[in-house]
C-alpha cells in the first residue's frame, strides 16, 4: 500500500515503548524511509497542538518527538506549533498496515 506524509494508517501490529505488543490503532504517517514509516499515534495529532515553538523537536533536543505543523489554510492553525508527541513508533513496515482511513495536512 502507497503511504505518504500526512496520511493517517491503521496498523494491524506494532510495539509500545514498554514492550507491548499493540493490534488495530490508527496512526499519521510523519516519515517515509522506502518501505519503513515513522508514525505518531492519531491520538496526539488530535488532541496536543501546542503553539510554543521553543518545544518543537527541530529547536529544541529535549523534545525530540514533538513534530512542527504550520499554520495554513488547510490545518486552520491561527500560529504555527507542534503536536506533542512522547514516542514515534519506527520501523512499521508496509504489511502492518490494514487500511488508509485518510489523511491530515502538514
Amino acid at each position: 500500500m502507497k503511504c505518504a506524509v500526512g496520511d493517517i494508517v491503521l496498523i494491524n501490529n506494532f510495539t509500545y515503548p514498554d514492550g507491548t505488543d499493540g493490534t488495530l490503532h490508527s496512526f499519521v504517517v510523519v516519515d517515509v524511509n522506502k518501505d519503513e514509516f515513522e508514525l505518531v499515534t492519531l491520538d496526539y495529532m488530535c488532541f496536543l497542538i501546542s503553539s510554543q515553538t521553543d518545544k518543537n523537536s527541530d529547536v529544541n533536543p529535549n523534545y525530540p518527538c514533538n513534530e512542527s505543523i504550520a499554520a495554513t489554510k488547510g490545518t486552520g492553525l491561527k500560529r504555527s506549533g507542534h503536536v506533542k508527541c512522547d514516542y514515534l513508533f519506527t520501523g512499521i513496515k508496509e504489511h502492518n498496515i490494514f487500511m488508509k482511513v485518510g489523511m491530515v495536512e502538514a
